[in-house]
Order: structure tokens, then C-alpha cells, then sequence
């Protein structure tokens, strides 16, 4: 299934949901951020002279979602479709050679749309199961390429250390084999709990595959058997927007609390924040500081606008990158009260990223330079362009001032951080 259908079924979906007579339907937009995976191998295999088997745990980067579900309540259940745009973590093995070996952290794009359903005891609680299909891509090919002809190269510029180099690519060629093994589409089945807080939802859903991401490595005309599959736990986060007059707009007069609100708390149209995050991807070594401005036209929604910047230093690898951001977006209030404001925000995310990254590299032999390997990516100057989602809690210190914890999601990556405000 292809972007655009994607979108097509999106509108579709969105059209059903919010001209739908039964006040029960719902629409919104939904963020994923992934908490855990883990991946299993049906079996270890070795090709020629080059070792390919399983690791226990997909690392720290689970991957992150955004995209939008269409919701149908009943009293005691309830349905829903969702589509998502991801990058998330489906596979982890490593390769070892005669002469280098390194474990994959398997990333891809995927497109997923799902199928949920479930029982709800309370109103506001929610026991979850359903399907997903995937449909994935894995940009890996044109990194495992380049280091393929990098040691060829090696090996004919120094003769004398020519089998090293030649194991080297052997071991590199497996690796490509594997990556174009990985199957195109997979189906999950999915279980787990979720609270509706108005029109906010949470979600902590475990996700399973039924099929194997890796069902056998074609390598030069031979099948050679290793499946693996993954499991990962994520959270997730919702907003019902339709019917607008139910989800999205102030709730109805005869609210005495809401009442109280607007009378007890001046209505701030300007706010600003300043934030500090670390890159969730790879946390530690990146800091992410922001400025941002928000304008509200009413109480609960505004415009905002963030422009932050990031650096990020590789390890033991030679890498430097700093990173500008931009950040416009439209920002909703579920939750507002006296001390206790919870935000979302979405919008485009852009980036624009100068310096250099290296992702893999050995020391050259016999005292030899390091050499490292580059890949298309690894250039100095890049832009791209991404949707965001980001969700915040503040506590007001005072009417003006503000504090709390944030997190944003994106199509490529997840951040964490705090952040302090103040409106006027």
C-alpha cells in the first residue's frame, strides 16, 4: 500500500468519522512513542564464513508514530481503525566475521494501519485487542554498498593486507543479503489498556508479530533458514476532535467547574517557554535547547511557534552535527484548570543539520589508519521535513508562571525534556 492510498483512506476515514450522525463516532490525531521491544530468532545460521544470529533486545531507540484513528462507543465496548506513520525497531541480530563483526539494530519506515477493539468496564476504562498490518521500507542498502566498495578498494591499494580486506566485504555482503530479506509486509496482533481523560486517550498497547520479519536469507542463489520476530510495548496518546461540540470546544455552560475557571483565571493570550530535552534516540549524547512562542485565540487553542537547536556528538567515531529546528504548529489544551494545564501540539517539524556523521568504522591493521565508513547521509549540510506531535504537562506555579515535563514525537525521532513558561 503506497503513501498515497494511505492518505486517501485518512480523509476517507475522516470524513465518515465527523459527518457521521451517531453522536458515538469519534476522530483524532494519535502519537506512539515505543517503551520496549524484543526480537527472536528461529535459529542461528552460518554463511560461508560469516556468522548471522539473534540478539535479545532491539536497544534504546523503540521508534516513534504519529497519524490519526476513528473511533465508535458503545456503553460497554467499543471499535477503532487507526493508520500511522513510523520509525520503529523490528529486528535485532548481529553479523560476525573472520576478521570484523557488529550487531544491527534493524530500523525501518513502516506504514500500519489497525484494527482495535475491546470491552470498557468504566467509562473511562479500556481493555484493548486488535490487528495490524505493516507495510515497511529499510533504507540500508546504499550504507552496506559503499562499505562493500570501500574494502575492495582496500584491498587493492594495500596488497599486503588483502585477505583482511576481502573478509571484511564478504562479512558486509551478508549483511546486505539480510537487509533484502526483510519482508515487505508482516501482521501483528496487539493487546493492552487504555483511559479516556475527556477527549484525551492513553493507551499502553504490547504489540506481537504473527509473521517473521526475516523468513529466510536469500545469498547468492541460496535460501538459508533464519526467521526472526519482534515484540515491543509502547504508549500511546490520543485527542478526539469530532463532533468538535463534544471534544473540541469549551464545554457547555452548565459546567460549573469550567465556570469557576474563566473567572478565577485571567485569560493569557501570549505565552513563551523555554526548554531543554535530550534526543531520545540516543540519549546522552544530544541536548536540545528551544524557544517557544504561543498566541491563543481562545482559552483552550492557540498558535505556537518553536525554534530550537541540537548538537549531537558521536563516541569513539568522528562526528560533530549541529541541528536548527522550526517548529510551527497549532496547540490544544485538554486539560486546563488552576495549577494543572496539559497541551498537545501538531505540526510540521524542520530541520537543518550542518557537520558530519559516521556510523561505523575499525581500526586499519598493523597500526594503519582508522578508517571509518561514510554513507549518503554522512554529508555536512542537510534539510528535511517532518509532522511533530507533542504532548506537555505544566503545573502553574502562579497564575503567570509555569513548569513541567514534555515530550514530542516525530516520524524520525522522539524527545524528552522540561520546560518552563510564562504567559502574559
Amino acid at each position: 500500500m503506497k503513501t498515497g492510498k494511505l492518505i486517501g483512506i485518512v480523509g476517507l476515514t475522516c470524513l465518515i468519522a465527523a459527518t457521521a450522525s451517531a453522536q458515538q463516532w469519534t476522530f483524532g490525531p494519535k502519537l506512539e512513542l515505543g517503551l520496549s521491544a524484543r526480537s527472536t530468532s528461529v535459529s542461528e545460521v552460518k554463511i560461508g564464513d560469516v556468522l548471522v544470529g539473534s540478539g535479545a533486545n532491539a536497544g534504546d531507540a523503540m521508534g516513534a508514530g504519529i497519524g490519526g484513528f476513528a473511533r465508535y462507543d458503545r456503553s460497554r465496548w467499543y471499535g477503532q481503525a487507526e493508520l500511522l506513520t513510523q520509525r520503529s525497531n523490528v529486528a535485532n541480530y548481529y553479523i560476525s566475521g573472520p576478521r570484523n563483526g557488529f550487531a544491527e539494530y534493524a530500523r525501518v519506515s513502516r506504514h500500519a494501519g489497525r484494527v482495535l477493539g475491546g470491552y470498557k468496564p468504566l467509562p473511562w476504562l479500556r481493555f484493548t485487542i486488535g490487528m495490524a498490518v505493516n507495510q515497511y521500507r529499510r533504507d540500508q542498502e546504499n550504507y552496506y554498498t559503499a562499505s562493500i566498495a570501500s574494502y575492495y578498494r582496500l584491498a587493492d591499494t594495500y596488497p599486503a593486507y588483502k585477505d583482511e580486506y576481502l573478509a571484511s566485504a564478504r562479512t558486509y555482503e551478508v549483511a546486505q543479503s539480510v537487509n533484502d530479506s526483510f519482508e515487505k509486509v508482516s501482521f501483528d496482533v496487539l493487546a493492552g489498556v487504555g483511559v479516556d481523560v475527556g477527549g484525551l486517550t492513553i493507551d499502553i498497547i504490547n504489540g506481537s508479530s504473527l509473521t517473521p520479519v526475516v523468513n529466510g536469507i536469500m545469498h547468492q542463489g541460496q535460501v538459508y533458514d533464519f526467521r526472526q520476530k519482534y515484540s515491543n510495548w509502547s504508549l500511546q496518546l490520543g485527542y478526539r476532535l469530532f463532533p468538535v461540540k463534544a471534544h473540541l470546544l469549551a464545554p457547555r455552560r452548565s459546567n460549573r467547574a469550567y465556570e469557576r475557571i474563566k473567572k478565577d483565571i485571567p485569560f493569557y493570550r501570549n505565552e513563551v517557554h523555554i526548554a531543554g530535552g535530550l534526543l531520545g534516540e540516543d540519549i546522552g549524547s544530544a541536548f536540545l535547547y528551544e524557544n517557544r512562542y504561543t498566541r491563543y485565540l481562545t482559552r483552550r487553542v492557540g498558535l505556537s511557534v518553536g525554534a530550537n537547536i541540537m548538537r549531537l556528538s558521536k563516541g569513539y567515531l568522528p562526528g560533530q552535527t549541529t541541528e536548527v529546528q522550526v517548529l510551527p504548529a497549532v496547540r490544544f489544551l485538554p486539560l486546563y484548570s488552576r495549577r494543572h494545564i496539559v497541551g498537545l501540539s501538531v505540526g510540521p517539524l524542520l530541520r537543518y543539520q550542518s557537520g558530519y556523521k559516521v556510523f561505523s568504522g575499525r581500526p586499519g591493521v598493523n597500526g594503519s589508519p582508522t578508517t571509518v565508513n561514510l554513507r549518503n547521509d554522512s554529508g555536512a549540510r542537510t534539510f528535511s521535513a517532518s509532522v511533530q506531535g507533542t504532548v506537555d504537562y505544566q503545573f502553574a506555579i502562579s497564575d503567570r508562571l509555569l513548569f513541567g515535563p514534555w515530550l514530542r514525537l516525530s516520524s524520525d525521532y522522539a524527545y524528552a525534556g522540561i520546560q518552563a513558561g510564562y504567559r502574559f
